[in-house]
C-alpha cells in the first residue's frame, strides 16, 4: 500500500501544472549505461528521474519533498532477447521533510547513513552504498527521522522504521516487518574532531532465521550499540565500533562485534592516501561458533588536472591470505561522467564487481 501511494504521488507531481504546486520545483535525473566484461558479459541501462518541491512557510521554516524512481534493465550480451526478464521500475525515494532553524523531520522512503569510515563501514546499518559504484546507489528505508542541531554543533538523531523486511546494510537476517524498529544517535564536537554514540533496536524475522540459519530461534530481539569518532590532527583518524546482540532464547545470545579503524593523508601534489582495517568477530555459544575475520584496505587517488581522477584500492583478506584490487579512472565534464573500472574481487560477493573483469560506464546528469 505504501509503495502504491508514493508512486501515485510521483505521477501527480509529474503531470500537475507547476504554478499550482509550490514556490520552488526542480526536476533532475541521471541516465547511465554500462558494459561489463567478466565471467558473464553484460550490458545495462538505468534512469533515475527525480522531482523536488520546496515551499517556504516563514523565513526559517520550510517544507520540501522528493520523489524519484529507479528504472533499469540489464542482460547478458549473448542473450539480448531476454532483456525484459531483467527490467524493473522501483520506487527509489519518496519523502516529505519539515525544516526549521535547529530541527528537521523527514518521513518516507529515504537514505539514512552515518559514520566516518570510507571503505569498510562497521556503521553501514541502513544502506548498501558500494564504494566501487560510480553512482553510489542504495535502496532507501521507510522511516521517520528527526534531527536536532545544538548551537555548539552537537546534534541528536531519532528514528523509527517500519515495513522494511529486506536485508539492510550489513544485516544477515531479515527484519520482522510488522514490528517497528527504533534508534538514535548523539554526535558532539571534541577538540579537532567529533564523537558519537548510536543505538538501534529491531525484531528479526524468526521464520527467516529458522530457514536460513543453523539452530532454532524463539526470541529474536536484536540490540545494536556503537561508538565512533573522527579527528584531524594533521592526518585524519577515525574509528567505528559496533556490538550487535541477538537474543536466541532465554539462555542464549548471538554476539557480533565489528571494528573499523582508519587514517588518511594528502601528499603534495594532491595524492590522497587512505588506509582502513576491519575486524568482525562472531560468537554463538549455542552452535559453538567463534569466528574472527580481518580485512585491510589501502586506497590511493590522484586528480590529473580538473577532469581526470584515478583511484586504486587494494584489499587484503588476512584469513584467506588473498589480495583483491579495484581500479577506477574517471573523467568528469559538466553533465557527463565516464568511468573505466577494472576489478579482481572475491566471487563470494554478490554484486557487479565480483570475480575479475572490467566495466565501462557512461553517466549523464541533468
Amino acid at each position: 500500500m505504501k509503495k502504491f501511494i508514493t508512486i501515485n504521488i510521483f505521477i501527480f507531481l509529474l503531470f500537475i501544472p507547476y504554478n499550482v504546486l509550490a514556490q520552488s520545483i526542480s526536476q533532475q535525473g541521471t541516465l547511465s549505461g554500462w558494459l561489463t566484461m567478466a565471467d558473464e558479459n553484460t550490458v545495462g541501462f538505468r534512469y533515475l528521474p527525480e522531482i523536488g518541491i520546496s515551499q517556504s512557510i516563514t523565513k526559517e521554516k520550510t517544507i520540501d519533498a522528493e520523489v524519484s524512481l529507479n528504472a533499469y534493465t540489464w542482460t547478458p550480451i549473448d542473450s539480448l532477447a531476454n532483456v525484459e526478464d531483467n527490467s524493473k521500475i522501483e520506487l527509489y525515494r519518496a519523502w516529505l521533510r519539515y525544516s526549521a532553524q535547529q530541527i528537521e523531520m523527514r518521513l518516507g522512503l529515504q537514505k539514512i547513513n552515518f559514520g566516518p569510515a570510507k571503505v569498510m563501514r562497521s556503521l553501514m546499518w541502513f544502506d548498501q552504498i558500494n564504494i566501487h559504484d560510480p553512482l553510489k546507489l542504495t535502496d532507501g528505508v521507510y522511516a521517520l527521522l528527526g534531527r536536532y542541531y545544538f548551537l555548539n554543533n552537537a546534534n541528536i538523531w531519532v528514528w523509527g522504521l517500519y515495513g522494511n523486511d529486506a536485508l539492510k546494510g550489513l544485516e544477515f537476517v531479515e527484519t520482522n516487518a510488522t514490528h517497528p524498529e527504533m534508534g538514535g544517535r548523539y554526535q558532539f564536537p571534541t577538540p579537532r574532531g567529533e564523537f558519537a554514540f548510536t543505538y538501534h533496536y529491531r525484531q528479526i524475522d524468526r521464520e527467516y532465521w529458522n530457514e536460513e540459519m543453523t539452530g532454532t530461534i524463539t526470541d529474536g530481539l536484536e540490540n545494536r550499540y556503537a561508538i565512533d569518532g573522527n579527528w584531524d590532527i594533521g592526518i585524519g583518524l577515525w574509528f567505528e565500533a559496533v556490538r550487535r546482540e541477538i537474543k536466541i532464547d532465554s539462555n542464549n545470545k548471538m554476539r557480533q562485534d565489528n571494528l573499523t579503524v582508519g587514517t588518511d593523508y594528502t601528499f603534495h601534489p594532491g595524492i590522497h592516501l587512505l588506509y582502513e582495517h576491519f575486524i568482525q568477530s562472531t560468537d554463538l555459544k549455542e552452535e559453538d561458533i567463534d569466528e574472527t575475520n580481518n580485512f585491510s584496505a589501502l586506497s590511493i587517488d590522484y586528480n590529473f588536472g580538473i577532469i581526470d581522477t584515478i583511484t586504486i584500492i587494494a584489499y587484503y583478506d588476512w584469513n584467506r591470505e588473498k589480495n583483491y584490487f579495484y581500479l577506477n579512472w574517471q573523467r568528469t565534464y559538466d553533465n557527463w561522467k565516464i568511468n573505466l573500472i577494472g576489478f579482481s574481487n572475491s566471487k563470494d560477493n554478490d554484486n557487479t564487481f565480483s570475480g575479475e573483469g572490467v566495466q565501462c560506464m557512461v553517466t549523464y546528469n541533468y
